[in-house]
């Protein structure tokens, strides 16, 4: 079943051409309607990323990017955010919301120049659909927004392809083995003790060497996913070169490069794991 949008992204024709699932029909309205709330300055890669995981989903899912009132990132095309993206209202109704990470793992939360309306987004989400998915910075924000849990600076990056543990039995691990592997890549995190310890939130998956990759707050209906199961086999190598050009003297990610000589790439098998695990999200929460 594709993936259907109502606006002519040039990312369609891209996943088109790679098989996805995926097709510009305006008339037409899918049996789940997905909101994303794309945070990062790379607009039309997060896209594509997204798009691609969903696609791989056997549901026939109407998706809708969404970008906030306040705030216009220096680096996006404004036509392409305005031409392609809405705005949330109170006629906004979505089954289920992604609120996408962003480059601010360095920034305090209050330093965020669109803080205030996250807040706000965050409050309003469960109005706005029945389920939300916060990724990566998103997800630590949005864990201190709602618990008060605090982040940290880490004393080095963490970046690579890691493998991870399946500490609890949860719908939203069906079908994934112990040693699923996903990229992680942040500079900061909630605190792991306190985040371990809050009753209302639960770590359903983490990895050893990079800590939680997924949590639950199952009353709330709110998922976490700290790791990236939507980036693509050279994401982490971008990430890298753009630190080490802005002088940051990074180490390479790990676990990451099939032959560390010749900087090889890996296949993004997790992006199957994603989606099966997108999949379960909208099949517990969503419906």
């Amino acid at each position: 079943m594709p993936v259907l949008l109502h606006s002519p992204l040039p990312a369609i024709e891209e996943l088109q051409q790679e098989g996805c699932a995926i097709k510009y029909a305006p008339g037409l309205q899918g049996k789940m309607r997905v909101g994303i709330v794309n945070l990062m300055p790379n607009h039309m890669d997060t896209e594509r990323q997204w798009l691609r995981l969903l696609a791989k989903i056997p549901l026939l899912i109407e998706v809708h990017f969404i970008r906030l009132h306040s705030w216009l990132p220096k680096s996006a095309s404004v036509s392409h955010l305005q031409q392609h993206y809405q705005t949330l209202d109170q006629s906004s109704d979505f089954d289920a919301l992604i609120i996408t990470g962003a480059p601010l793992g360095t920034k305090e939360y209050e330093d965020v120049p669109y803080w205030s309306e996250l807040r706000e987004l965050f409050d309003m989400a469960n109005y706005y659909a029945n389920t939300t998915l916060y990724s990566c910075w998103a997800a630590n924000a949005a864990l201190y927004h709602f618990y008060n849990i605090p982040r940290r600076q880490r004393a080095r990056k963490v970046s690579g392809i890691y493998e991870h543990r399946i500490l609890r039995q949860h719908e939203m691990v069906r079908n994934m083995h112990i040693g699923v592997q996903f990229p992680h890549s942040r500079y900061a995190e909630a605190r792991q003790s306190v985040l371990f310890a809050h009753p209302e939130v639960r770590v359903v998956m983490q990895a050893p060497n990079a800590g939680a990759f997924l949590a639950a707050d199952d009353l709330r209906r709110r998922a976490f996913i700290f790791g990236h199961p939507e980036y693509e086999a050279d994401t982490l190598q971008k990430e890298f070169k753009r630190d080490f050009d802005a002088g940051k003297d990074p180490h390479p990610p790990e676990y990451y490069f099939v032959d560390t000589e010749t900087f090889a790439l890996p296949e993004p098998m997790w992006q199957e794991s994603g989606a099966v695990l997108l999949k379960n999200w909208l099949n517990l929460w969503a419906r």
